[in-house]
């Protein structure tokens, strides 16, 4: 049977009340009625609700964590690192999975407020208008990891999508690569504008002529490299080199094309982002642009636990610095493949 603040009350001898004082450390309680009030908590065992004092105090020990694919490894250990942090500054972390859906997201948030959790982080926050307006209004305090939306001013913990981009095409192009496709992540992302930007920009700074049709948009999961290389590049042979936006459309990417009978990197050179687990152990080890993931999540969930303190100032803007990793799926371009 679980003992409540009725049952302290009556073997105490005092009230209700009282004993919330006690609970709530008020000062206006005197020493020897709190000395009895706390032997008879430790003797009946008694364990506080986090929630009913949460709703109490209006808000309660819980994180809100949004991320938009819980299938990713990259998220996973993004996941892992703010829940280790947060858990050792006793907060407990509610993770949704929005499947890179912008209304979800909306209703997670909402949901979030409504149970007065104390901090809301975005992994993959999806810009529109309705989703600004939201983070404008927002009561609690929120953290934009990977991502930012330029219109919202909040902390943001990222890495340098520009020089990543950049990072990934300018290796390739030293590779003596010209015809190079990019296969990007969503539309409505800061990562892959930024990304993009640097792609195009190491393609202006070494004179070479880009091919906007080279540029295709896809979900970040397997599935969309798979088809992007069933169809097209299949239609497209004079591309010799593909950088996707992340590890997971590359490696569908690799599947597809040893399926079609091509080896990598001899007939086409392929380089990821993210640097997950699974890219140095795949069928061809890949050469991608390396996150720090751990360390990413890690600054998220600590600059959010001083939010959630009262600390004030303006909004942090943390950027890490991504890492070209050299393996096996990139190679010199040989005319006459």
């Amino acid at each position: 049977m679980r003992i409540t603040i009725k049952d302290i009350a009556q073997r105490s001898g005092v009230s209700c009340s009282t004993v919330s004082r006690v609970l709530t450390n008020h000062p206006n309680v005197d020493p020897k009625t709190r000395e009895r009030v706390k032997q008879v908590i430790d003797e009946l065992g008694y364990r506080p609700s986090r929630i009913a004092r949460g709703l109490v105090m209006g808000q309660i020990n819980v994180v809100a964590l949004i991320i938009g694919d819980i299938r990713n490894p990259f998220y996973a250990e993004l996941t892992r690192a703010v829940k280790d942090t947060l858990n050792k500054e006793g907060y407990m972390v509610v993770v949704s999975d929005s499947d890179y859906d912008p209304q979800k997201e909306e209703i997670y948030i909402r949901a979030a407020e409504e149970y007065g959790f104390a901090g809301i982080i975005m992994i993959t926050a999806m810009e529109t208008e309705a989703l600004i307006q939201q983070l404008e209004k927002l009561r609690c305090p929120v953290v934009l990891l990977n991502r930012y939306l330029p219109s919202v001013e909040t902390d943001v913990i990222s890495v340098d999508n520009y020089l990543g981009g950049y990072l990934a095409a300018e290796h390739l192009i030293k590779l003596g690569h010209r015809n190079i496709a990019h296969l990007a992540g969503f539309k409505n992302s800061s990562a892959t504008r930024d990304r993009l930007r640097g792609f195009i920009d190491a393609h202006v700074h070494y004179g070479i002529q880009l091919n906007q049709e080279r540029i295709v948009y896809g979900n970040l999961q397997m599935e969309a490299g798979y088809k992007f290389a069933k169809e097209y590049l299949s239609q497209n042979e004079d591309i010799t080199a593909v950088f996707c936006g992340n590890d997971l459309m590359a490696m569908g990417l690799i599947e597809a094309l040893y399926e079609e009978g091509k080896e990598i990197p001899r007939d086409i050179s392929v380089i990821g982002y993210d640097d997950i687990d699974m890219a140095s152990l795949a069928r061809v080890k890949l050469t991608t642009i390396r996150q720090p993931q751990y360390e990413m999540g890690q600054t998220a969930a600590e600059v959010l636990i001083d939010r959630m303190k009262g600390k004030i100032g303006a909004p942090k803007r943390i950027i890490f610095t991504p890492k070209l990793i050299i393996r096996e799926s990139t190679a010199e371009y040989k005319p006459g493949k």
